[in-house]
Protein backbone atom coordinates (compact mmCIF):
# COMPACT_ATOMS: atom_id res chain seq x y z
CA UNK A 1 0.00 0.00 0.00
CA UNK A 2 1.42 3.64 -0.74
CA UNK A 3 2.89 5.42 2.20
CA UNK A 4 2.64 8.90 0.71
CA UNK A 5 0.11 11.24 0.98
CA UNK A 6 -1.70 12.34 -1.90
CA UNK A 7 -0.61 15.87 -2.04
CA UNK A 8 -1.96 17.06 -5.27
CA UNK A 9 -5.65 15.71 -4.65
CA UNK A 10 -5.38 17.37 -1.32
CA UNK A 11 -3.78 20.58 -3.03
CA UNK A 12 -6.94 20.67 -5.39
CA UNK A 13 -9.11 20.15 -2.99
CA UNK A 14 -8.18 23.29 -0.75
CA UNK A 15 -7.49 25.23 -3.65
CA UNK A 16 -9.51 24.35 -6.87
CA UNK A 17 -6.58 24.15 -9.27
CA UNK A 18 -3.01 22.07 -10.03
CA UNK A 19 -0.25 23.07 -8.20
CA UNK A 20 1.63 26.44 -9.71
CA UNK A 21 4.74 26.22 -11.42
CA UNK A 22 5.86 28.97 -8.88
CA UNK A 23 4.62 31.10 -5.65
CA UNK A 24 5.39 33.15 -4.00
CA UNK A 25 5.52 34.09 0.27
CA UNK A 26 3.15 37.25 -0.02
CA UNK A 27 5.07 38.07 3.26
CA UNK A 28 8.80 37.83 2.30
CA UNK A 29 10.67 38.47 -0.43
CA UNK A 30 11.54 34.47 -1.25
CA UNK A 31 14.45 34.70 -3.60
CA UNK A 32 17.41 32.72 -2.14
CA UNK A 33 20.84 33.62 -2.04
CA UNK A 34 22.90 30.84 -4.10
CA UNK A 35 26.22 31.27 -2.29
CA UNK A 36 26.54 27.72 -1.88
CA UNK A 37 25.05 27.58 1.39
CA UNK A 38 25.75 29.74 4.38
CA UNK A 39 27.99 28.03 7.10
CA UNK A 40 26.16 28.80 10.30
CA UNK A 41 28.48 29.46 13.05
CA UNK A 42 30.29 26.41 14.29
CA UNK A 43 30.24 26.07 18.42
CA UNK A 44 32.71 23.46 20.18
CA UNK A 45 30.48 22.35 22.94
CA UNK A 46 33.59 20.42 24.30
CA UNK A 47 35.30 23.34 25.27
CA UNK A 48 32.41 24.55 27.94
CA UNK A 49 33.37 21.44 29.94
CA UNK A 50 37.19 21.39 29.29
CA UNK A 51 38.47 22.85 32.36
CA UNK A 52 40.33 24.81 30.37
CA UNK A 53 38.85 28.99 31.31
CA UNK A 54 39.81 30.97 28.67
CA UNK A 55 38.43 28.22 26.30
CA UNK A 56 35.16 28.17 28.03
CA UNK A 57 34.33 32.12 27.86
CA UNK A 58 35.54 31.86 24.34
CA UNK A 59 32.60 29.06 23.68
CA UNK A 60 30.01 31.52 26.01
CA UNK A 61 31.25 33.97 23.93
CA UNK A 62 30.45 32.91 20.09
CA UNK A 63 27.34 31.68 21.42
CA UNK A 64 25.74 34.72 22.49
CA UNK A 65 27.23 36.13 19.55
CA UNK A 66 25.38 33.49 17.27
CA UNK A 67 22.04 33.61 19.38
CA UNK A 68 22.00 37.61 18.67
CA UNK A 69 23.55 37.77 15.48
CA UNK A 70 21.76 34.50 13.59
CA UNK A 71 19.23 32.98 16.47
CA UNK A 72 20.64 29.80 14.82
CA UNK A 73 23.86 28.33 14.85
CA UNK A 74 25.62 24.91 15.05
CA UNK A 75 27.33 22.27 17.82
CA UNK A 76 29.87 19.82 17.19
CA UNK A 77 32.09 17.63 19.82
CA UNK A 78 27.98 17.61 21.54
CA UNK A 79 28.87 13.93 23.18
CA UNK A 80 26.00 12.50 21.43
CA UNK A 81 27.66 9.06 19.79
CA UNK A 82 27.06 8.79 16.15
CA UNK A 83 24.69 5.35 17.00
CA UNK A 84 22.32 7.01 18.58
CA UNK A 85 21.30 9.25 15.02
CA UNK A 86 21.57 5.86 13.24
CA UNK A 87 18.91 4.48 14.96
CA UNK A 88 16.26 7.42 15.78
CA UNK A 89 16.23 7.60 11.57
CA UNK A 90 16.10 3.95 11.27
CA UNK A 91 12.81 3.99 13.27
CA UNK A 92 11.44 7.12 11.96
CA UNK A 93 12.01 5.86 8.52
CA UNK A 94 9.77 2.43 9.63
CA UNK A 95 7.17 5.02 10.98
CA UNK A 96 7.12 7.18 7.40
CA UNK A 97 7.40 3.94 4.98
CA UNK A 98 3.78 2.80 6.61
CA UNK A 99 0.70 2.56 4.52
CA UNK A 100 -0.64 6.28 4.63
CA UNK A 101 -4.08 4.54 5.44
CA UNK A 102 -2.52 3.55 8.74
CA UNK A 103 -0.79 7.08 9.35
CA UNK A 104 -3.82 8.89 9.52
CA UNK A 105 -5.65 6.18 11.63
CA UNK A 106 -6.45 8.18 15.15
CA UNK A 107 -4.72 5.27 17.35
CA UNK A 108 -1.72 4.77 15.42
CA UNK A 109 1.10 3.72 17.54
CA UNK A 110 0.19 4.70 20.14
CA UNK A 111 0.54 8.15 19.65
CA UNK A 112 -1.93 10.81 20.90
CA UNK A 113 -4.73 12.16 18.33
CA UNK A 114 -3.42 14.26 15.32
CA UNK A 115 0.09 13.27 16.30
CA UNK A 116 0.57 12.40 12.55
CA UNK A 117 0.88 15.92 10.48
CA UNK A 118 1.09 16.20 6.49
CA UNK A 119 0.45 19.34 4.24
CA UNK A 120 -1.24 22.38 5.85
CA UNK A 121 -5.25 22.08 6.54
CA UNK A 122 -4.92 25.68 7.47
CA UNK A 123 -3.47 27.09 4.25
CA UNK A 124 -5.33 30.20 2.85
CA UNK A 125 -2.90 30.20 -0.30
CA UNK A 126 -0.44 27.77 -1.98
CA UNK A 127 2.51 29.58 -0.23
CA UNK A 128 1.13 28.01 2.97
CA UNK A 129 1.14 24.54 2.00
CA UNK A 130 3.57 21.99 2.48
CA UNK A 131 4.95 19.08 1.02
CA UNK A 132 6.26 17.19 4.17
CA UNK A 133 4.69 14.70 6.77
CA UNK A 134 5.65 14.73 10.03
CA UNK A 135 4.89 13.31 13.59
CA UNK A 136 4.83 15.25 16.41
CA UNK A 137 5.50 13.48 19.36
CA UNK A 138 5.47 15.33 22.93
CA UNK A 139 7.47 13.84 25.92
CA UNK A 140 4.90 12.89 27.79
CA UNK A 141 3.53 10.07 25.76
CA UNK A 142 6.60 8.35 25.19
CA UNK A 143 6.51 5.92 28.11
CA UNK A 144 2.90 5.18 26.83
CA UNK A 145 4.32 3.19 23.57
CA UNK A 146 2.99 -0.36 23.94
CA UNK A 147 5.57 -3.33 24.19
CA UNK A 148 4.93 -4.29 20.34
CA UNK A 149 6.89 -0.58 19.64
CA UNK A 150 9.01 -1.39 22.30
CA UNK A 151 12.15 -0.70 19.67
CA UNK A 152 10.68 2.90 18.90
CA UNK A 153 10.21 3.77 22.64
CA UNK A 154 13.72 2.60 23.40
CA UNK A 155 14.90 4.38 20.61
CA UNK A 156 13.39 7.81 21.18
CA UNK A 157 13.99 7.59 25.19
CA UNK A 158 17.85 6.86 24.60
CA UNK A 159 17.85 9.91 22.18
CA UNK A 160 15.85 12.36 24.19
CA UNK A 161 17.73 11.49 27.16
CA UNK A 162 21.22 12.68 24.89
CA UNK A 163 19.51 15.92 23.06
CA UNK A 164 17.45 17.25 26.25
CA UNK A 165 21.42 16.93 28.43
CA UNK A 166 22.76 19.43 25.42
CA UNK A 167 19.81 21.48 25.12
CA UNK A 168 20.07 22.04 29.32
CA UNK A 169 23.69 22.89 28.82
CA UNK A 170 22.62 25.97 25.92
CA UNK A 171 19.92 26.89 27.90
CA UNK A 172 21.60 27.32 30.99
CA UNK A 173 24.66 29.24 29.49
CA UNK A 174 22.55 31.44 26.31
CA UNK A 175 20.13 32.47 29.98
CA UNK A 176 22.84 33.25 32.68
CA UNK A 177 24.21 35.86 30.15
CA UNK A 178 20.96 37.96 29.84
CA UNK A 179 20.03 36.86 33.80
CA UNK A 180 16.91 35.03 32.59
CA UNK A 181 15.52 33.37 36.17
CA UNK A 182 17.57 29.75 35.89
CA UNK A 183 14.23 28.17 36.89
CA UNK A 184 12.97 28.64 33.47
CA UNK A 185 15.46 26.05 32.43
CA UNK A 186 15.34 23.50 34.83
CA UNK A 187 15.23 19.72 34.77
CA UNK A 188 14.46 20.49 30.77
CA UNK A 189 13.80 16.61 30.47
CA UNK A 190 10.59 16.89 33.08
CA UNK A 191 9.30 19.67 30.44
CA UNK A 192 6.39 17.36 29.25
CA UNK A 193 5.18 20.10 26.72
CA UNK A 194 8.37 19.73 25.07
CA UNK A 195 8.93 17.43 21.95
CA UNK A 196 9.80 15.81 18.64
CA UNK A 197 9.14 16.35 15.53
CA UNK A 198 10.17 13.76 12.90
CA UNK A 199 10.09 15.15 9.46
CA UNK A 200 10.04 13.99 5.85
CA UNK A 201 10.19 16.16 3.24
CA UNK A 202 8.68 14.82 -0.43
CA UNK A 203 10.95 16.19 -3.99
CA UNK A 204 9.13 18.89 -5.43
CA UNK A 205 6.01 18.05 -7.33
CA UNK A 206 5.99 18.96 -10.97
CA UNK A 207 9.16 21.00 -10.20
CA UNK A 208 7.18 23.43 -7.89
CA UNK A 209 8.47 25.90 -5.39
CA UNK A 210 5.81 25.13 -3.13
CA UNK A 211 7.53 24.57 0.26
CA UNK A 212 8.72 21.41 2.50
CA UNK A 213 7.84 23.43 5.34
CA UNK A 214 6.74 27.66 5.13
CA UNK A 215 8.20 30.35 6.30
CA UNK A 216 7.78 30.51 10.40
CA UNK A 217 9.60 31.22 13.60
CA UNK A 218 9.33 28.58 16.28
CA UNK A 219 7.23 28.89 19.38
CA UNK A 220 10.03 27.43 21.75
CA UNK A 221 12.39 28.06 23.89
CA UNK A 222 14.93 26.42 21.95
CA UNK A 223 15.17 24.10 19.01
CA UNK A 224 17.93 21.32 18.17
CA UNK A 225 17.49 19.79 14.68
CA UNK A 226 19.43 16.73 13.53
CA UNK A 227 19.48 16.75 9.52
CA UNK A 228 20.60 14.59 6.88
CA UNK A 229 22.89 16.10 3.86
CA UNK A 230 20.39 16.85 1.86
CA UNK A 231 20.18 20.52 2.63
CA UNK A 232 16.83 22.72 2.44
CA UNK A 233 16.33 24.86 5.33
CA UNK A 234 16.74 28.61 4.46
CA UNK A 235 16.73 31.21 7.19
CA UNK A 236 15.56 35.32 6.87
CA UNK A 237 18.99 37.90 7.11
CA UNK A 238 18.56 41.44 6.36
CA UNK A 239 15.45 40.27 4.05
CA UNK A 240 16.79 37.80 1.84
CA UNK A 241 16.28 34.38 2.10
CA UNK A 242 19.79 32.06 2.91
CA UNK A 243 19.93 28.91 2.19
CA UNK A 244 22.31 26.91 5.15
CA UNK A 245 24.95 24.41 4.39
CA UNK A 246 24.48 21.03 6.20
CA UNK A 247 27.41 20.16 8.31
CA UNK A 248 28.51 16.69 9.20
CA UNK A 249 28.30 15.56 12.48
CA UNK A 250 26.74 19.06 13.80
CA UNK A 251 23.68 19.74 15.07
CA UNK A 252 21.54 22.89 14.05
CA UNK A 253 20.25 24.89 17.25
CA UNK A 254 17.85 28.01 16.64
CA UNK A 255 16.53 30.40 19.22
CA UNK A 256 12.58 30.51 19.49
CA UNK A 257 9.98 32.99 20.47
CA UNK A 258 9.82 32.40 24.44
CA UNK A 259 13.47 32.77 24.16
CA UNK A 260 13.26 35.92 22.43
CA UNK A 261 10.84 37.24 24.95
CA UNK A 262 12.54 36.24 28.04
CA UNK A 263 15.51 37.74 26.59
CA UNK A 264 14.10 41.02 25.96
CA UNK A 265 14.90 40.62 22.17
CA UNK A 266 18.52 40.43 22.72
CA UNK A 267 18.46 36.96 21.52
CA UNK A 268 16.52 36.96 17.88
CA UNK A 269 13.93 33.91 16.65
CA UNK A 270 14.50 34.06 13.28
CA UNK A 271 11.84 33.08 10.71
CA UNK A 272 13.14 30.13 8.85
CA UNK A 273 11.85 27.90 6.07
CA UNK A 274 12.43 24.52 4.36
CA UNK A 275 12.40 24.15 0.28
CA UNK A 276 12.13 20.59 -1.37
CA UNK A 277 14.45 18.83 -2.43
CA UNK A 278 14.21 18.74 -6.36
CA UNK A 279 14.61 14.71 -6.85
CA UNK A 280 15.15 13.41 -3.51
CA UNK A 281 13.47 12.68 -0.01
CA UNK A 282 14.52 14.77 3.04
CA UNK A 283 14.40 13.29 6.78
CA UNK A 284 15.20 15.39 10.02
CA UNK A 285 14.53 15.42 14.14
CA UNK A 286 13.33 18.19 15.62
CA UNK A 287 13.98 18.64 19.24
CA UNK A 288 11.52 21.61 20.94
CA UNK A 289 12.16 22.74 24.31
CA UNK A 290 8.89 24.22 25.56
CA UNK A 291 7.49 25.09 29.11
CA UNK A 292 4.46 23.81 30.34
CA UNK A 293 1.35 25.59 29.27
CA UNK A 294 0.67 27.61 32.60
CA UNK A 295 4.34 29.04 33.16
CA UNK A 296 4.49 32.78 32.73
CA UNK A 297 6.75 34.10 29.87
CA UNK A 298 8.10 37.57 31.43
CA UNK A 299 10.96 39.17 29.99
CA UNK A 300 14.15 40.29 31.92
CA UNK A 301 15.73 43.88 30.75
CA UNK A 302 14.43 47.07 30.86
CA UNK A 303 12.71 48.59 29.12
CA UNK A 304 10.36 45.67 29.09
CA UNK A 305 9.64 44.90 25.28
CA UNK A 306 7.01 42.37 25.75
CA UNK A 307 3.80 41.69 27.97
CA UNK A 308 3.87 39.26 30.83
CA UNK A 309 1.87 36.50 28.92
CA UNK A 310 1.83 32.01 29.86
CA UNK A 311 2.31 29.69 27.10
CA UNK A 312 -1.06 28.67 27.02
CA UNK A 313 -2.15 32.35 25.93
CA UNK A 314 1.14 32.29 23.41
CA UNK A 315 -0.18 29.05 21.91
CA UNK A 316 -3.89 29.37 21.71
CA UNK A 317 -3.21 33.02 20.14
CA UNK A 318 -0.79 31.48 17.65
CA UNK A 319 -3.78 28.97 16.51
CA UNK A 320 -6.51 32.05 16.50
CA UNK A 321 -3.92 33.17 13.88
CA UNK A 322 -2.97 30.25 11.87
CA UNK A 323 -7.27 29.80 11.46
CA UNK A 324 -7.80 33.00 10.28
CA UNK A 325 -5.17 33.77 8.00
CA UNK A 326 -2.65 30.74 7.41
CA UNK A 327 -0.26 32.16 9.72
CA UNK A 328 1.19 32.75 12.94
CA UNK A 329 1.56 36.15 14.33
CA UNK A 330 4.01 36.06 16.61
CA UNK A 331 5.55 37.97 19.70
CA UNK A 332 3.96 41.27 17.77
CA UNK A 333 0.90 40.31 19.52
CA UNK A 334 2.33 40.94 23.18
CA UNK A 335 4.16 43.90 22.89
CA UNK A 336 3.82 46.42 25.27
Amino acid sequence: MASQPPFKTNFCSIFGSSFPKQISDSNTNTSTIQTGGLKLPVIDLSHLTSGEEVKRKRCVKQMVAAAKEWGFFQIVNHGISKDVFEMMFLEEKKLFDLPFSAKVRETFSDLSKNSYRWGNPNATSPAQYSVSEAFHITLSEISKFSDDRNNLRTTVETYVQEITRVAQMICEVLGKQVNVNSEYFENIFELKNSFLRLNKYHPRVFGSEVFGLVPHTDTSFLTILSQDQIGGLELKKNGEWINVKPCSEALTVNIGDMFQALSNGVYESVRHRVISPANIERMSIAFFVCPYLETEIECFGYPKKYKRFSFKEYKEQSERDVKETGDKVGLSRFLI
